[in-house]
């Protein structure tokens, strides 16, 4: 039922295109299921031309050329209906795929930073390959097929009995076996295409994942186990593709078999029954034997074509349900007719928040920190104490537990989420330069800026020097995989994309960790430039970044356990001053 609502959403607005598909489908079946009848008719008029022949006497072959021109005018109307009814289904997937498509990318942008946690890229990203590929792949072959030879079956069981109710049941005789084979293959089918599109998926996940760390496994010489890793993961794909196509593989030859049995039935005790019949005159009895045979060789046909088209369908309708799970995924949360968050006048409140990831594992525990307007904290301590996760319930990407975040008194989900984010600026790790000029790069998120605007920003950043070096410039065509820039350039050029957004409340997330010393000094004094006069959160590893602040919290297993400014801190001789006595040492 999901399935068939997702399809829903996007096919109902075609419904007038679907009334003339049912017509032009209806017309064509009734063509086909009409053609035996006048089949059988016109070599019962033959034979009795001959018989009249083999008598001496000239029959009336008038009968015999009406059918057969009734043939043709047949044929061309089952043309006609065959390519009404194909131009509209292909138009109609076409564009309900490009809907589908448009739709995802939509989600994405709606979901919760959380959701992009606990997927894998490559999985993320099978979902507009394979997944929508195999939908309409499925829907331009299939689906046609299986509608058109489910309405086409019905009329030829329909049609026999129309004819001669004994006969339609001998065409039927083998009908339960089939059934029943049918119904096994189906579900097996519907198994292992569940479980092929789910091994793609992880499939997909390994590639990205390791294509994207080549350089960490070519360092560690890690070559012949990621390909190990990929061969099994990839058998796991071969597997269940191989056993879904043995089940969907045995269709065909399965139903020929019967469709053969069934032919030689209606040969034999059709014809008994035919002839027994006194009603009907030899050349009648002749017709309509031959009338069944075509019914019988037709009988099987649209079993075959549906249950052959339905591996198909497995895996468009298991796309479609794994698109949908990423439909019903939760959406972040956004308050109706919030007030728009615009400018930070006294403080930012983090009160007493709690914090977890994963339920029982709590990642803050009851944590406070003030941070008046225009000052810089900074929040240090050891790896998975909770430093980076501030950042992320600071700017939303995740909701407190308990306690609150407030912007002067206002707790932040009261605002509205893009005004937030727009004057929350976050300076991250690692960096991320987009497909574009590096002018585009700068203004990334700023929107159409003027060029002085970005020189400015790039200047303050210290990187101007080195683009104005390139060739061309501000022009210079730059991704996040082909690039003319370092790590620490690439560093210069998010804090220069932050400062031209002029956000309220600044976030550093250990801006300076991937770089040497030199360019930490660039990197350092760009810091100095985008954090003056505004409220900033500064989370370094390194701690001579954040000597000069206006206060430091040290957090420790997801707790306060210290704070200060860097004098007082060293005064207290406790964690900080040990993590700060303990960097020194080693540098």
């Amino acid at each position: 039922m999901k399935t068939a609502r997702f399809f829903w959403t996007y096919f109902k607005q075609f419904k007038l295109s679907f009334v003339i598909i049912f017509v032009t489908i209806l017309l064509s079946t009734l063509m086909q299921v009409f053609t035996p009848v006048l089949m059988g008719r016109a070599v019962a008029q033959l034979t009795q031309l001959v018989q009249a022949a083999a008598d001496g006497q000239t029959g009336d072959s008038s009968q015999f050329f009406a059918t057969a021109m009734t043939v043709l005018l047949v044929v061309v109307l089952l043309t006609l209906s065959t390519v009404t009814y194909s131009l509209l289904f292909n138009r109609i997937i076409s564009r309900s795929t490009n809907q589908m498509r448009k739709g995802l990318f939509g989600k994405l942008g709606r979901l919760t930073v959380s959701f992009f946690d606990r997927h894998q890229d490559g999985e993320i990203l099978s979902r507009f390959t394979s997944d929508l590929d195999n939908i309409q792949n499925a829907f331009n072959m299939s689906l046609i097929t299986v509608v058109t030879q489910t309405v086409l079956y019905v009329g030829i069981v329909v049609m026999m009995f129309v004819q001669h109710a004994k006969l339609a049941l001998v065409v039927l005789a083998t009908s339960p076996i089939a059934f029943v084979f049918l119904f096994f293959i189906i579900r097996l089918s519907r198994k292992y295409s569940d479980l092929q599109q789910k091994e793609v998926g992880k499939l997909n996940a390994y590639m990205d994942e390791n294509i994207s760390g080549q350089k960490a496994i070519i360092v560690q010489g890690l070559q012949d186990q990621v390909v190990e890793g990929f061969l099994e993961q990839n058998a796991k794909v071969r597997k269940a593709t191989f056993k879904g196509r043995i089940f969907s593989g045995m269709l065909f030859p399965v139903m020929n078999g019967l469709s053969l049995v069934n032919t030689a039935i209606v040969i034999f005790a059709g014809s008994t029954i035919a002839l027994a019949d006194e009603q009907l005159t030899t050349a009648a009895a002749l017709g309509l034997v031959v009338t069944f045979v075509q019914y019988s060789q037709q009988y099987y046909q649209p079993l075959m074509q549906v249950a052959s088209s339905w591996a198909e369908m497995q895996l468009a309708f298991t796309g479609a349900h794994r698109i949908q799970e990423m439909f019903d995924e939760p959406e972040e949360v956004r308050p109706q007719q919030a007030p728009a968050f615009t400018e930070l006048r006294e403080q930012v409140e983090i009160d007493r928040v709690c914090f977890s990831y994963e339920a029982d594992k709590p990642i803050l525990k009851d944590v406070t920190i003030t941070a008046p307007k225009g000052q810089m904290t900074a929040v240090v301590g050891p790896t998975g104490s909770g430093k980076t996760t501030i950042m992320n319930l600071i700017n939303r990407f995740y909701d407190v537990d308990s306690g609150s975040i407030r912007f002067d008194g206002t707790d932040i989900r009261e605002f509205d989420l893009d005004s937030l984010r727009q004057n929350v600026g976050i300076v991250l790790q690692e960096s991320v330069l987009f497909s574009g000029s590096i002018r585009d790069n700068i203004a990334f998120g700023a929107g159409d800026v003027p060029q002085e605007l970005a020189e400015t920003a790039a200047k303050a950043t210290h990187i101007h020097e080195f683009i104005m070096s390139l060739p061309e410039g501000y022009d210079t065509y730059v991704d996040d995989e082909n690039n003319v820039f370092s790590t620490g350039q690439k560093q210069l050029i998010s804090i220069a994309r932050t400062l031209l957004t002029d956000p309220q409340v600044l976030i550093l997330d250990e801006a300076t960790s991937n770089v040497d010393t030199v360019t930490e000094s660039k990197i350092q004094s760009a810091m100095e430039a985008i954090v003056a006069g505004r409220t900033s959160f500064v989370i370094a590893h390194r701690l001579k970044t954040i000597l000069n602040a206006d206060q430091i919290i040290v957090l420790k297993d997801g707790e306060v356990i210290e704070r200060g400014n860097h004098r007082e801190l060293l005064k207290l001789n406790g964690f900080y001053a040990e993590l700060y006595h303990n960097q020194f040492v080693f540098e």
